[in-house]
């Protein structure tokens, strides 16, 4: 098993240029959520050099791709590598997704090269729109992870962590309709629109003051009129509405359908909610195949931390419901630098942020070479999965 794995390791090592190129075009070339045409060729091509057959589009997105080894049979178990590559507007790869594609790449393509002996089988999948797009959510409504059995990837952050809790979302836009008046002339014949956004957004303030810890709600009004002097008839915001745990978030949503609806009545206007899918549930996370990274990373010499705090939404919360899945984090800054930033895109280019790209890839391609070896391990993981 040792040989295996220096194996898969020098295996990493032999593609490190290849994997550097792909984090440097895809940081200097950053394409929006649904909109990584050249990102996804990139891969693609990058895929198709080292032993596979690739599938692009698929799931009906035009810029997710599914890659099969070229000598793959039915064999199982399948572990699928994700590939995140959509960057945020005018911030570019402030989330690191360019190191997210690269590490998948690499790890998939090390375990492949070194192993081609191996029982079970690999798959890379290209996951566009994390960023606010949900493309792992449809990406399973189209059936991609039907035949998957575990599903891996590794996020760069400030610490070296097995992975993270992460909140329930529901993206919400909020309408009021009233009646436009002259606002000087006539008031009385109008019905505010923007009053019902305001005290909307007033209530809300306030209900956030009566929430749980893990929860948030957050937005901003993205239409408010059109001239001073005429009583808006249209009115409208845009809302994140977060929770640790499906239940709460639920409520927490209801109440907040109660602070608009509330809000509307008050002015005398009309309300609605809408919600814009898809919608994000909290991570479940899996103890025991995070434990096979831990076990993997410290040996490469990386120092784990942990976290109790939730952290923001993802549309791998989606698919962890539906299959085992670990997120762990690789530091490549301290904490200074904020996240979604243009100074956490750059620090994916230092020599620290190159280094923790090939100890990532080496460490997710060890964790897939231990579930793959052990009969055992994939029984607990399968076990705490569908018990937790």
């Amino acid at each position: 098993m040792q040989r295996r794995k220096k194996t898969v390791m020098a295996e990493v090592d032999a593609i490190a240029g290849e994997l550097d190129q792909i984090s440097r075009r895809l940081y200097e070339n950053p394409e929006t959520a649904y909109q990584e045409h050249q990102s996804c060729h990139l891969l693609c091509e990058f895929l198709e050099n080292h032993g596979f057959r690739v599938q692009s589009p698929a799931g009906r997105l035009e810029t997710a791709f599914f890659a099969v080894p070229e000598n793959a049979g039915a064999t199982s178990p399948v572990i699928a590598f994700l590939a995140e590559y959509d960057a945020l507007e005018k911030i570019g790869h402030g989330c690191g997704h360019n190191m997210i594609a690269a590490i998948s790449l690499g790890a998939a393509t090390a375990l492949l090269r070194a192993l081609p002996e191996l029982s079970g089988s690999i798959r890379v999948i290209g996951t566009p729109a994390e960023e606010g797009g949900g493309g792992k959510a449809k990406l399973a409504d189209a059936g991609i992870f039907e035949r998957i059995d575990i599903a891996v990837m590794t996020h760069p952050g400030h610490e070296n962590l097995v992975g993270e809790d992460t909140l329930g979302r529901i993206k919400a836009k909020t309408e009021f309709f009233g009646r436009s008046a002259h606002a000087a002339g006539a008031p009385e014949m109008g019905r505010n629109a923007l009053d019902a956004m305001v005290g909307a957004y007033n209530n809300i303030s306030a209900l956030r003051q009566q929430t749980t810890e893990d929860s948030r709600v957050h937005g901003i009004i993205t239409h408010g009129g059109d001239a001073p002097n005429v009583i808006p008839d249209y009115a409208s915001g845009l809302f994140y509405v977060r929770a640790g745990t499906k239940d709460v978030l639920d409520g927490l949503f209801r109440r907040f359908q109660d602070c608009c609806n509330g809000a509307a009545l008050a002015a005398g206007c009309r309300c609605e909610v809408n919600v814009e899918p898809p919608s994000l549930d909290p991570m479940k996370r899996n103890r025991t195949l995070e434990s096979l990274w831990a076990e993997e990373a410290a040996l490469l010499g990386l120092e784990i931390t942990s976290k109790d705090k939730p952290s923001g939404s993802t549309d791998l919360g989606n698919l962890s419901w539906m299959i085992p899945v670990i997120q762990p984090f690789i530091a490549i800054c301290d904490k200074s630098v904020a996240l979604h930033s243009t100074g956490f895109a750059d620090a994916t280019r230092t020599d620290r942020g190159r280094k923790a790209m090939l100890d990532g890839a080496k460490a997710l391609a060890l964790c897939a070479l231990d579930y793959l070896s052990s009969p055992e391990i994939r029984k607990a993981v399968q076990e705490e999965f569908e018990t937790a």
